[in-house]
Parts: C-alpha cells; structure tokens; sequence
C-alpha cells in the first residue's frame, strides 16, 4: 500500500490529515507482528495555524510519539521516499511472486518480498554463538580459528596489553560507573556489533 505524501496544503485540513494518518496507522497496525500498538493523534500547532500528524507506539507498555512536523514533511529526504513509493506502486502488477529455485511465492508488494528472500536464505542454516573458544567442538574450533590457511596472526605489544587489561577492568570489573561511563561515550562509536 502507498500514502500519498501530504502537502503545505492539506496541513490546513483536519479531515484530510485525520484520513491520512488513521489509514496509515491502521496498515501499520495491520501489518504488526511484534504486539507493538500504532496509534494516530492529531495536534493543532497553533503558530503555524496547521494540523500536524502524530503517531504514537507503544511496545513493551511504554508509549513514544513520533510527530511529521511541517519542516520533515517538506524535507527533500520525505520528498526522495514518496517518489520512490510511487515509482514502485505501478511495478508489481496482480500475480506478482517472488520465486528461488523452483519455489515461487505470491506478493502484493517488496516487504513481502524481501521478507520471504530472507527467510528462503536461511532455511537451514544453523547459527551458533559461543562465549569462548573453549565451548567449540574440536572441528569447529579447527575450521574457525587454528586452520594456519585462514587464521591471522597479530603481535601483540606491551601497549596494548596494557590497554586491553584496563579496558578488561573497565568493562568486567566491579565497579559500576566506569563502565557506565566508558558504553555512554563510545555507544554510538560501534561500527561492527555482533550480538
């Protein structure tokens, strides 16, 4: 399904941002498989003289909004998502599926696409988290990190002994606030996290 991105215009009009944003929130609600709840509110911002959409979530009992203010609505980033949107509304004709192999699937639209692709990909495979090297079976062990063909080998310094034990202390020590204070300044700074 494709909303129609809104206008200076139609900020003017209660009925028509009302429309809009209950028949968005309904396809999210719709669409929900995460018992995460979408709600539509529509607050009047009073120095501009508009209706300005809002969604609420709620998930996990805690409520959050989400206002499309005048300036996001006017941003070239909303602008770029919306003609892409209607770029791609016309492309998936009725019987459209998705097909790997010589499974096919039916869809309505990408979302279900992507989502069955993903799926279909990791049909069996099994993924397996350790804490440490000690827990693996020998093969594995083997094939991930003693195989002279594929493991990398890296001298280690006095420095960075140093630092890894301090950052070891940091972070499993016990005391609380600095590693506190060591996740809020480099929490953002993460480029590869695995989980």
């Amino acid at each position: 399904m494709f909303f129609r991105p809104l206008t200076d215009d139609q900020l003017n009009e209660e009925a028509t941002i009302t429309d809009w944003l209950e028949s968005f929130v309904k396809h999210l609600n719709d669409k929900e498989t995460e018992s995460v709840v979408y709600n539509a509110i529509i607050k009047r911002d009073e120095e501009r003289n508009i209706w300005v959409p809002t969604i609420r979530v709620r998930q996990h009992g805690v409520d959050r909004d989400y206002t499309l203010t005048k300036d996001f609505i006017n941003s070239r980033e909303f602008k770029e998502i919306s003609s892409v949107g209607e770029i791609n509304i016309d492309l998936l004709e009725e019987g459209a599926y998705v097909s790997r192999g010589e499974k096919r699937f039916p869809i309505d639209d990408f979302g279900m696409a992507v989502e069955w692709l993903m799926k279909e990909s990791k049909r069996g495979l099994y993924i397996q988290r350790y804490k440490g090297l000690g827990e693996m079976n020998p093969e594995q062990l083997w094939e991930t990190t003693m195989d002279p063909e594929s493991r990398r080998m890296l001298q280690v310094t006095i420095e960075d002994a140093i630092g890894c034990d301090q950052l070891f202390t940091t972070l499993m020590g016990d005391h609380v606030e600095p590693r506190r204070a060591f996740i809020d300044q480099n929490a953002l700074k993460v480029a590869n996290l695995d989980v």
